[in-house]
């Protein structure tokens, strides 16, 4: 088993989620007593998020670069970014090391088109769903993303970081997530793609009747693949 590179804590709620799905992921496949190898290198988010806020981009990408150097130095094979909005900085960190940064676009991508959906509804924050890094990467593939109107951009951006990425879970925002997505869909969409690693601490594949891509449980499912020689 390949030792997998972990970059997190942003948020840590997530992470955390990282870190059952690729132990569950190897005890399911192996059995027994198996659990994934990893290293794990959290940052501190308040600083990071701060930077996100004033558009500096390069502050974040010298943090990530930072931690995906140490976790080069520790032996990992490859490494994940456990985050969707900061794949934003994927290529100064994939540049910046010499073992593969699995994408997670291009995870989801693949499982989208395996799924017969080539649109599909995006949620995640705002940098995620306003910027354009993440729809072009999945446009890279052949699938074309769309996002949801202001006003609901608005809210998936305060249920996400007032409430999932400090450990709240609200049966009212994710009702209301749930309306997004439909709205979405009464748009065109074909499936549901949660682009951001806290979503799935609310709603999940079993929450809607089309097609949803839960982001976080994909990297983790190529991610040991690649790690158990199952993928190249």
């Amino acid at each position: 088993m390949e030792l997998i590179g972990i970059i997190g804590g942003l948020s840590w709620e997530s992470t955390a989620e990282y870190l059952r799905l690729l132990n569950e992921g190897v005890r399911a496949r192996l059995g027994g007593l198996h659990s994934a190898r990893l290293r794990v290198a959290t940052v501190d988010f308040a600083p990071v998020e701060q930077m996100m806020a004033d558009g500096d981009w390069s502050g974040v990408a010298s943090v990530l670069v930072e931690e995906a150097r140490s976790l080069e130095a520790a032996g990992a094979a490859f490494a994940l970014l456990a985050t969707n909005t900061l794949h934003k900085v994927y290529d100064e960190v994939a540049a910046a090391v010499s073992i593969p940064v699995l994408h997670l676009c291009d995870v989801t991508a693949s499982a989208a088109l395996a799924a017969g959906v080539g649109r599909v509804g995006l949620l995640g924050t705002r940098y995620t769903m306003e910027q354009s890094f993440y729809r072009d990467r999945l446009a890279s593939h052949g699938v074309q993303a769309v996002v949801p109107s202001e006003a609901d951009r608005q809210a998936v951006q305060r249920i996400i970081f007032d409430e999932l990425c400090v450990g709240r879970v609200d049966g009212a925002s994710h009702d209301q997530l749930l309306d997004v997505c439909r709205s979405l869909l009464d748009s065109g969409a074909e499936g549901i793609v949660l682009g951001c690693t806290e979503l799935e601490l609310s709603i999940g594949p079993g929450d809607l009747d089309v097609p949803v891509f839960a982001t976080t449980a994909l990297h983790c499912q190529a991610a040991l693949d690649r790690a158990l020689g199952v993928a190249d």
